[in-house]
């Protein structure tokens, strides 16, 4: 939050003791009174390494890290000291960019004076502390509401303006940080609330960037009261917009950060990595694409060995640890974190959970014990999982973070079945004795038998006799002996006159099975390539159905229709679990595709979604380049001249926004053509405050004039000026809009 004083008095205060609490849990293991904690693995003399943390005794699966640090902290009791925010100053104003004056009002004037405080408290919680003074609202510095207005003083001739009264706006406050490192004597859990206090109310700090936009508001307000006191009549109007204009930037860097906090929170991602180099270079390419200007170093070791990282955590072990017990690192910290390997991550809802794998350190011991318990060992390693919940980020309740670590043993066992054959033997022995007679001669035969045989069943059967008659015929009879089962089977002969008559038919085949599809209500949607994310807003009532359907096989093997039968099972809304996979914008976008049109399959719970028809479930979006207006996959003079043509036309003519057309492009036809619209999306870079401008808003929402000309006109420079080269468009439209 570095786009206004207060937002960075805020950050100030808040990101450098929530930096050095990481160190804190470690660092209170100062009494020579350890000894005696529980679930001890740390001698008496000894200084607590991290590896005492991660140790898990041969015979046990569970860490009991928690434990042990929880009886370190308890033999301390309470104890208090400052945290020194001043020997940071540097290198927070050092990262503060355009906000660099700001930066350094706040730190020296409205937090440095009032020091930022710690304590252990009595029940064993960390506890940080400060405050913020009330600001000097008329004090210009860059980027301020005071800066705009005393622009505004200068160029219409009101030196009043340099001295409002603010005294109704209060920004000050006192802000409070609170580890619950109490629940570690019992559990794994450590929940972590922040408050800020001021004469408004009580705040979260998520909800610091809505609080911010209330403030500036409140200094517009009266702001523009003061401009309209002192400022000529016939130049208060423009005076005003040329204030608004600044304010805007301020209001819409603050409605960013306001819809980062929501993006996150409805964030929905799965990863796997095979290490956390992965997982570094994954948040990278995020930084990249949504143009912020700067990179990870590629491990944690190098993450945990930059200046500001070793200072922090140096100086937050001195503070405490008078004694030298505790004798971690950060490059301790940071070479841990590299060894961890077969990395998940997964984000949904507001909560984050990340498993990984590392050697088990004591796996000599673990095998000798469990060889000795008649077992054969295979292998053993250990598995973290750390949880992070921030879903109550946006009330003081802000969340908490869980770690578990565990020892996975792989051992074999043998497993001996007995099994027990038994053997019956029955034997029916029939024998039948038949001399082979040859015969040459015209039989008539009367009466023809036939005999049906069941095995094991007494049957009474009827046989039909035709009369026919035989010609010569030549019969060969050879003596057989079989082994059969005995048969009982009882023939009365009867002699008839009747006609046989044969019928066949063929059975019906039935075949049933179940059919999963999904519908929905979708509606296009507009993203730039620089994107991370699909919107899911362009889902809604997504309706998952199970459908039973029963139908006769042709002899083909095809489906009879005519007879097919659908029954609903089940229709389950499953609007809240859909997402893209790991689809992007920025990975779908391809500069050859001159439609700019693309269909993104939809998924729920991690497979994709199926249509009536059996086809992947998709979205239709549409992917270009920021303020490409004449659609050919490129800003340039070509798209500022085009803007400005349509803000002549539509400003001085009189003309509607749907009766004229921006894009020259031929994919657009008429005014109201979606790809005129799609234009528009692409050519309003530049925002005013209060204005519609999220994807979905139509033309006649969107303001294109020369505000926009002039900074595509400003990105085409920057785009073509070799220096530049190693920027990505995201980057310069940041450095351009901020």
């Amino acid at each position: 939050m570095k786009n206004s004083l207060f937002k960075r008095a805020i950050a100030t205060a808040a990101a450098v003791p929530l930096a050095l609490t990481q160190c804190l849990t470690y660092a209170n293991a100062v009494s020579t009174d350890f000894v005696k904690a529980p679930a001890q693995n740390v001698q008496e003399g000894e200084s607590l390494k991290l590896e005492n943390l991660l140790y898990i005794p041969a015979e046990e699966t569970v860490s009991t890290w928690n434990q042990t640090l929880s009886a370190a902290i308890a033999s301390i009791g309470a104890e208090d000291g400052e945290v020194d925010v001043a020997k940071f100053r540097d290198d927070i104003l050092s990262k503060a960019g355009a906000y660099k004056e700001a930066a350094a009002y706040a730190l020296d004037q409205c937090i440095i004076p009032n020091k930022v405080n710690y304590e252990i408290t009595g029940e064993n919680d960390v506890v940080i502390t400060g405050k913020i003074s009330e600001p000097d609202l008329n004090l210009k510095i860059a980027n301020t509401p005071a800066d705009a207005l005393h622009r505004i003083a200068d160029s219409y001739n009101a030196p009043a303006l340099k001295n409002v009264d603010y005294s109704t706006v209060k920004i000050g406050g006192d802000f409070k940080i609170t580890i619950g490192t109490s629940a570690l004597a019992s559990g794994k859990k450590v929940a972590v609330t922040f408050a800020y206090t001021t004469a408004d109310g009580t705040y979260g700090i998520g909800e610091l960037p809505a609080y911010a936009i209330k403030k500036i508001e409140e200094i517009r307000k009266i702001d523009e009261a003061a401009i309209e006191k002192e400022v000529a009549a016939d130049k208060v109007d423009e005076a005003k917009a040329k204030y608004n204009a600044k304010i805007d930037l301020i209001i819409d860097k603050l409605k960013k950060a306001e819809r980062a906090v929501d993006k996150t929170l409805k964030a929905d991602k799965n990863a796997t990595y095979s290490d956390v180099s992965g997982l570094i270079s994954d948040t990278n390419g995020w930084l990249k694409a949504n143009g912020i200007n700067r990179q990870l170093p590629g491990t944690a070791s190098e993450i945990a060995a930059k200046e500001f990282i070793v200072k922090a955590y140096d100086t937050a072990i001195k503070t405490i640890d008078s004694k030298g017990v505790v004798d971690i690192s950060a490059a301790d910290l940071g070479g841990f974190a590299d060894s961890i390997k077969n990395v998940t991550f997964s984000l949904a809802n507001g909560k984050a959970e990340g498993i990984g794998t590392f050697d088990d350190a004591e796996q000599a011991e673990v095998k000798a014990w469990v060889e000795k318990n008649g077992y054969a060992f295979v292998d053993s390693y250990k598995k973290i999982t750390a949880k992070v919940d921030f879903s109550g980020i946006k009330s003081v309740d802000a969340g908490s973070v869980e770690v578990e670590i565990e020892r996975i043993l792989v051992t074999d066992t043998t497993t001996t079945t007995q099994v027990t054959t038994t053997s019956t033997e029955t034997t029916s022995t029939t024998s039948t004795e038949s001399t082979s007679t040859t015969t040459e001669e015209t039989t008539t035969t009367d009466t023809t038998s036939t005999t049906t045989e069941t095995t094991s069943t007494s049957t009474e059967t009827t046989s039909t006799t035709s009369e026919t008659t035989s010609t010569s015929t030549t019969s060969e009879t050879t003596s057989t002996t079989s082994e059969t089962t005995s048969t009982t089977s009882e023939t009365t002969s009867t002699s008839t006159d009747t006609t046989s008559t044969s019928t066949e038919t063929t059975p019906v085949v039935t075949t049933v099975f179940t059919k999963v599809y999904a519908t929905a209500n979708t509606e296009n949607a507009f993203y730039l390539n620089t994107e991370t994310e699909f919107d899911k807003a362009q889902l809604s009532n997504v309706i998952l159905h199970t459908v039973r359907i029963e139908a006769a096989v042709k002899e083909d093997g095809t489906i009879d229709e005519t007879t097919k039968k659908e029954t609903e099972i089940e229709a389950k809304d499953i609007t809240a679990d859909v997402s893209f996979g790991s689809a992007t914008p920025a990975n779908t976008y391809e500069k050859t595709n001159t439609s700019f049109k693309y269909k993104v399959p939809v998924s729920a719970n991690g497979s994709v979604l199926k249509d009536v028809d059996g086809n992947d479930f998709t979205v239709t979006v549409f992917i270009g380049v920021k303020g490409d207006i004449n659609l050919d996959n490129m800003a340039n003079s070509v798209d500022a001249s085009q803007a400005l043509a349509f803000y002549a036309k539509t400003s001085t003519q009189g003309r509607g926004v749907y009766d004229v057309q921006l894009s020259e492009s031929n994919l657009v036809l008429t005014p109201k053509s979606v790809y005129d619209e799609f234009a528009a999306f692409l050519g309003d870079v530049h925002h005013v405050s209060g204005a519609v401008v999220d994807r979905f808003a139509t033309k006649d929402k969107r303001l294109i004039d020369a505000n926009d000309a002039s900074n595509i006109l400003a990105f085409y420079a920057k785009r073509m000026n070799s220096a530049n080269d190693q920027m990505t468009d995201a980057e310069i439209w940041e450095d351009i809009l901020a």
